[in-house]
């Protein structure tokens, strides 16, 4: 007699008859397909939700006034985004407005020497040399002949400046440049950053492109130093074709005077660059042009390169908005930056060099701050508790 779990008997393919493990087996069966739609989890849905909020801020952030020319949001000119005082340049669409001499100089040193030099002019050490206060630009080696040669040309192998030696190539400019263009961005170099140059004329840089016309090589820093020291170029103190206009408020288009006593404004500069990033620069961006519609930008503002005393007390004690500047108004408070960086904003020496940095940067222009300045109007409001409000500071109180 045969049993149950063999043959042709045996119940379901040798599996127990227990009822228990029966049971199992068939809880162990997948569920039918079903054509009922199936919900997007909620924390997805949640996620899909920031992402666009995240999206359309980002947008009404960095729009650019959607302007083709604006391609990005951390180099691009700060008046494709809002307008600065003064009316320097028109906001997008708006009718063309030509740009004086320094103002070209300066766009056209962003847009081809700042990668090698950097916005603070201080080169890359080891790589690229300095142009503050080089020797080169405004110095012991400089001539006007020699400047305008070795940007025309391009010079190379081993050059010594500020004590420190480069031994690299720089590529000629003199068919990427206009003559007006390359004479605007040497008068621009020879005047930011604390220097105290002269203008070159796009006349002088003509007169030099026809010298220097048979000339194919780059130059080594032996062949410019037997251009004497005394050497002149014709068409010195013309005028330059480059239209004038009236300069925007906070940039008179000359350079920063100069402190009184042997205060070193150009020394400042360069250690206020390194100070910038870290604390100023946090909220108001790398090149000046802050954060909109949260943070202000700093670049043409009258007041960074207005009142000084006004300057130095704006970090001591912040700002209770809302603050217009040009015509966007900026709702947020700033809160003091002693609060948040007190290693430089309570040292006065570290808040007079931040100070000349962003008074003497990106087109500004204005007078040197001193820590002596910095102390004395510190102990001037030392017993002010709140920030400063937009009409106070449109009507700064008088000195006491």
């Amino acid at each position: 007699m045969s049993q149950p779990n063999e043959g042709q008997d045996r119940l379901d393919y040798q599996e127990t008859a227990d009822i228990t493990e029966v049971h199992a087996a068939i809880a162990r069966e997948h569920a039918e397909p079903s054509a009922d739609v199936t919900p997007i989890p909620t924390w997805l849905s949640i996620v899909c939700a920031a992402a666009l909020c995240w999206a359309g801020i980002y947008v009404g952030i960095f729009h650019g006034g959607f302007n083709p020319k604006v391609y990005n949001e951390y180099e691009s000119n700060p008046t494709a985004f809002f307008p600065l005082p003064g009316g320097a340049t028109s906001g997008p669409g708006g009718p063309a407005v030509e740009l004086t001499a320094l103002q070209l100089g300066e766009k056209v040193y962003k847009e081809v020497c700042q990668a090698c030099h950097q916005p603070t002019g201080l080169g890359q050490a080891g790589q690229f040399p300095a142009l503050a206060g080089s020797e080169w630009v405004d110095g012991s080696e400089y001539n006007e002949k020699r400047l305008v040669a070795i940007v025309l040309k391009g010079m190379k192998g081993p050059v010594t400046v500020k004590g420190a030696a480069y031994n690299g190539a720089m590529p000629p400019q003199e068919n990427a440049l206009k003559p007006n263009k390359l004479a605007a961005v040497l008068t621009y170099v020879r005047q930011a950053w604390g220097n105290k140059g002269g203008e070159i004329t796009e006349a002088q840089v003509i007169a030099a492109k026809k010298e220097f016309a048979d000339r194919s090589d780059q130059w080594t820093v032996e062949e410019i130093k037997k251009i004497p020291l005394d050497a002149k170029l014709e068409g010195a103190g013309a005028p330059s074709t480059q239209a004038k206009t009236e300069p925007k408020s906070g940039d008179t288009g000359k350079p920063a005077a100069p402190a009184t006593g042997s205060f070193d404004l150009a020394a400042s500069i360069q250690r206020g660059a390194t100070l910038y990033p870290t604390s100023c620069g946090t909220c108001h961006m790398p090149n000046g042009m802050g954060l909109p519609p949260v943070n202000p930008p700093l670049v043409g503002s009258e007041l960074v390169t207005g009142d000084a005393r006004r300057t130095i007390a704006i970090p001591l004690k912040g700002i209770n908005g809302p603050l217009k500047v040009g015509a966007t108004v900026f709702p947020g408070p700033m809160v003091p930056p002693a609060l948040m960086f007190p290693a430089v904003i309570n040292d006065d020496a570290k808040l007079a060099d931040v100070l000349n940095y962003v008074r003497n940067t990106w087109g500004n222009k204005a007078d040197a701050i001193t820590p002596e300045q910095v102390k004395k109007v510190r102990a001037e409001f030392a017993d002010r508790p709140a920030p400063w409000t937009e009409a106070e500071l449109l009507n700064f109180p008088p000195t006491k």
